[in-house]
C-alpha cells in the first residue's frame, strides 16, 4: 500500500505535474559494491533473460548516434571535443507531443533496445510515450558505456568525470535536438531515471528549468552520504518485513551468524574452519591471516543477501528475501552460522568464495580502457571518492545484521582505497560530499514539477527524498518494492503494488 498522502498514481501524478505546473506553483542500478563485482551482480542475470524475453525482433531497434561534446564545459581554455552515444525513438512521436529523454548513469552501455523498452531504468517512461505520443531519446553518461572522452582512466583524465559535466552534456544534447527536430515550447521536455540516473534525472528539472518542464526520479538517493549506515540500517529493517517473506527470526538468525563468524576469526585454527566451511579460493595460501581479506571475506559473506534487487516472483533458489530467510531459519541445516555456510555455497554453485582483497584492487588501479565496456571498476569509484561517498559501513552504533565485532567495515577501510587508487585523502573525500550537497541540496532539493518515487525493500531509500520537500515536488513510497522495480519492463508476475504505482 502506498503512503496514505501519496495515494495518486505515477500517471495521474506524472500528468499533473507535466501540464499542470501551476497547481505545483509553477513548478543502469546503483552498484551494490561501488568496484567490485558482486555474487548478486553475478545473478542479476536472470533479470536481463526475463527483459531480453520480452524483447521485440532486434530488426526493429534503432541504431546510435553520436553527438559532439566539449570535453569541459566550464574551462573556455580545454579545446577538445568527444563523441557521445544516444538512441532515439520518434515511433510514437505526433509533433505536438512531449519529449523523454531516459538519463545514463553508471551502469552497463547502453543496448539499442533502450529505446523500445526502456530497459531496467525507463520501462514506464516507454509505456508512457505511447500513451502520450512522445519523442525519446536515450543518452548514455560520460565515461560509461561507449561513450568515454579519453584514451586511459588515468586519475588526470578523470578530472572531467563529474555530475555536473554530465548535466552540461544533457543541457548541451537537449538546445542541439530543439534545433535538429524543430522542436518548439509546446514540446516539453521530462527526464527519467533510476538510482544514480534518477538522481541525473532529478537535477536535470533543478539546474536547467528553462529546459527542463518535468522529471520523474526514481529510487534516486539524491543526498551525499560519507559514512552511509542507512544502507545496512535498510537491509536490517527489510529481513524482519514478514510482507515480503522476512521475519525477526530471519533477522536475528543472520545476526547471530555473523556474529559468530566475527568471533571466528580471531585465531589460525578457526579461520582454517572458515576457509574451508565457506569454501574460500586459495586455501593453501591461508587467506584470513591477512587483516584485508578477513574484512573481504565477511563482505562478501554478505552478498547473499539480496535486498536492493529482492523479486518476490523470483523462481531461482535462494534469489529473494523469503528464500534467504527460508535456509536461514532451516534448523536441520545446523546453527545460524552453518546455515549462512550453505546458503553461501549453494548460491556459488561450486565456485569458491574469493577473499583476496589485492585482486579485488586490480581492477580499481587499472587505468586502460578495458575491451569489456562495462568492467570499468575505477569510473564509478572515483565518483564516490570526489562526489558522494555512499560507503556502505557496518558500524557497531547501527543496525547494521552484519559483523561489526571484530569493528572492520569502518569509513577509513573506505577512505583509504581512494587514497590508493586515485591518490585523494580523506578530507578531500569528505569535503566532496559536503560540495555535492550543497550544489544540488542533499534531500531537500528546492525545485518543481520533480516526482520522487522510493521503495521500502530499498537501500538506497536512506538518502532518497522520503518527504515531500514542497507541493511541486511530491513523493511516492512504493510498499514492498525494490530498487526502481517500477522502472523495469512490466511482466505478469509484478506485485500489485507495482502495477498500481505504474497506472
Amino acid at each position: 500500500m502506498i503512503k496514505e498522502n501519496c495515494m495518486m498514481k505515477i500517471e495521474k501524478m506524472f500528468m499533473l505535474v507535466l501540464f499542470f505546473g501551476s497547481l505545483m506553483h509553477q513548478g543502469t542500478s546503483l552498484p551494490h559494491h561501488p568496484y567490485r563485482t558482486t555474487l548478486q551482480d553475478k545473478l542479476r542475470s536472470r533479470l536481463e533473460i526475463e527483459i531480453a524475453l520480452l524483447t521485440p525482433d532486434p530488426k526493429s531497434f534503432p541504431l546510435a548516434h553520436w553527438i559532439d561534446q566539449p570535453l569541459d564545459h566550464f574551462n573556455a581554455y580545454v579545446n577538445e571535443s568527444w563523441k557521445q552515444r544516444y538512441f532515439v525513438n520518434d515511433t510514437f512521436f505526433n509533433g505536438s507531443g512531449p519529449v523523454f529523454l531516459c538519463c545514463g548513469g553508471e551502469g552497463p552501455a547502453f543496448k539499442p533496445i533502450v529505446a523500445v523498452t526502456g530497459d531496467v531504468h525507463c520501462g514506464l517512461m516507454m509505456t508512457l510515450a505511447k500513451k502520450h505520443g512522445a519523442l525519446v531519446f536515450a543518452v548514455e553518461h560520460r565515461y560509461y558505456g561507449l561513450s568515454v572522452p579519453v584514451p586511459d582512466l588515468s586519475t588526470e583524465n578523470l578530472q572531467w568525470l563529474s555530475t555536473s559535466q554530465a548535466l552540461e552534456d544533457l543541457a548541451n544534447f537537449i538546445a542541439q535536438q530543439i534545433e535538429a527536430h524543430s522542436l518548439t515550447a509546446a514540446n516539453k521536455w521530462v527526464t527519467w531515471g533510476g538510482s544514480y540516473p534518477g538522481m541525473v534525472a532529478g537535477w536535470m528539472r533543478l539546474k536547467y528549468p528553462h529546459l527542463v518542464h518535468a522529471s520523474v526520479a526514481s529510487s534516486a538517493p539524491l543526498r551525499a552520504v560519507l559514512n552511509y549506515q542507512g544502507f545496512n540500517d535498510v537491509v536490517a529493517q527489510s529481513l524482519s518485513k514478514d510482507h515480503v517473506g522476512g521475519s525477526q527470526h530471519c533477522l536475528d538468525a543472520v545476526k547471530t551468524a555473523f556474529s559468530s563468524l566475527g568471533s571466528q576469526l580471531g585465531q589460525g585454527l578457526m579461520r582454517r574452519r572458515m576457509e574451508t566451511k565457506f569454501n574460500v579460493c586459495h586455501l593453501s595460501k591461508n587467506p584470513l591471516d591477512l587483516a584485508n581479506n578477513r574484512k573481504l571475506f565477511m563482505e562478501v559473506a554478505a552478498e547473499v543477501f539480496p535486498i536492493q534487487g529482492n523479486d518476490q516472483s523470483c523462481q531461482q533458489t535462494a534469489c529473494n528475501i523469503a528464500k534467504v530467510c527460508r535456509v536461514m531459519l532451516d534448523a536441520s541445516l545446523g546453527d545460524p552460522l552453518d546455515r549462512l555456510a550453505a546458503l553461501n555455497n549453494e548460491l556459488r554453485a561450486g565456485e569458491c568464495l574469493d577473499a583476496s582483497f589485492e585482486d579485488s584492487m586490480v581492477g580499481l588501479i587499472d587505468t586502460t580502457l578495458a575491451e569489456n565496456v562495462d568492467d570499468r571498476a575505477r569510473v564509478w569509484f572515483y565518483q564516490t571518492c570526489t562526489e558522494y561517498g555512499f560507503y556502505q559501513t557496518c558500524d557497531p552504533s547501527s543496525q547494521c545484521p552484519f559483523t561489526s565485532s571484530p569493528w572492520m567495515n569502518t569509513l577509513e577501510s573506505w577512505t583509504d582505497q581512494c587514497k590508493i587508487a586515485y591518490n585523494i585523502n580523506p578530507d578531500q573525500v569528505e569535503a566532496g560530499v559536503q560540495a555535492s550537497n550543497i550544489r544540488y541540496g542533499g534531500d531537500r532539493p528546492a525545485g518543481s514539477r520533480i516526482l520522487f518515487v522510493n521503495a521500502e525493500i530499498d537501500p538506497w531509500n536512506a538518502a532518497s527524498v522520503l518527504v515531500s520537500p514542497n507541493k511541486g515536488e511530491p513523493e511516492l513510497f512504493v510498499r514492498g518494492a525494490s530498487h526502481h522495480q517500477w522502472t523495469h519492463p512490466p511482466k505478469s508476475t509484478d506485485t500489485p503494488e507495482v502495477i498500481k504505482v505504474r497506472l
